[in-house]
């Protein structure tokens, strides 16, 4: 079975006082074993998004599971969408 390195967008929901942590939403993502880079980079008028690489075995569900878990990290985890898809 082979591997796949996909890209994400992770989006984030404003709460409904102050920022978001985007620092603590990123380092628990961060700590998945799939993970191979995070990054936290602007979106527009002062909102940001989370750009994460991960390292998937091919198969039925895995992507599926791993943005399960992505979403699991946090309630304001909104949107999660790939970027760019690629074979190892």
């Amino acid at each position: 079975m082979g591997h796949v390195v996909v890209k994400y967008k992770v989006t984030i929901d404003q709460p409904d006082e102050g920022a978001p942590d985007y620092d603590g939403i990123a380092g628990h993502i961060d700590g998945f074993e799939e993970v191979q880079a995070v990054e936290i980079k602007p979106l527009a008028f002062g909102m940001m998004f989370i750009e994460v690489q991960a390292v998937l075995g091919e198969g039925e569900g895995i992507v599926d599971g791993f943005e399960d878990k992505v979403r699991g990290v946090d309630p304001l985890v909104g949107q999660i969408e790939a970027l760019e898809m690629g074979r190892l």
